[in-house]
């Protein structure tokens, strides 16, 4: 098999459209990146589901869920967890022929608690709700960074996806590199203490992708929390 960067997805579908560098999933919004293009989130109490799968290319894909729980449509929040995590996955499945061992949950973001308000519960549930739909499907996402507002960047190139993490409320931030190719070939028992998180102090899981080689860099070799 011809390495990724060397073998382009011929003909794209209308999922995917290369003519955008910067994609940026609004309320309710699925976006799809390949090469050469960065996927944007800013989050608030809203949730994001990051996907990463491989093809010919690799293809990342995105949301922006406002209210995961199942609810009658409102003027904003129109679609819950479920249907864009469905969305997403019907597009890999059937639009691009990705089967399910092709196919990634990389990051669970957002979900964060501005106000001391003890009324406000949207992100709580926004969380719980995202998790079981996640867990319905066998899906363990490898990243989580929840609970905070934050700021994302996803940047493809070749057989590496470059992150930017900021977390605006712990004003803390990340950038590393991971390899994709290494991180389809671990098997998840290799793995534990999963989800990782890039910006919790001393986080197991974080380091054992360091260990294993899925992480080749990170801005200022060890520039992250407590380390």
């Amino acid at each position: 098999m011809m390495p990724y960067r060397q073998c382009p997805m011929k003909n794209r579908p209308p999922i995917i459209n290369t003519s955008e560098k910067y994609l940026l999933p609004g309320p309710d919004q699925v976006r799809f990146a390949t090469q050469g293009q960065t996927l944007s989130l800013v989050l608030g109490s809203c949730i994001s589901t990051v996907f990463i799968a491989r093809s010919s290319e690799y293809v990342l894909a995105a949301n922006h869920i406002m209210i995961a729980r199942e609810h009658h449509p409102g003027i904003i929040a129109k679609k819950s967890a479920r249907q864009q995590i469905d969305e997403i996955l019907k597009a890999y499945h059937e639009v691009l022929k990705i089967p399910d061992n092709d196919i990634l949950c990389l990051h669970l973001v957002g979900a964060g608690k501005k106000v001391n308000d003890n009324t406000f519960w949207v992100h709580d549930e926004n969380i719980a709700e995202t998790r079981t739909v996640l867990a319905e499907k066998n899906i363990v996402p490898l990243f989580d960074d929840t609970r905070s507002y934050y700021f994302a960047t996803y940047s493809l190139g070749g057989d590496d996806i470059s992150v930017f993490i900021e977390d605006k409320l712990g004003g803390a931030h990340l950038s590393y590199i991971i390899d994709l190719k290494k991180l389809f070939s671990l098997e998840l028992q290799q793995l534990y203490d999963l989800p990782a998180s890039a910006l919790k102090p001393c986080n197991r899981g974080f380091e054992k992708f360091v260990e294993l080689g899925a992480i080749v860099f990170i801005t200022g070799e060890r520039n992250r929390p407590n380390v």
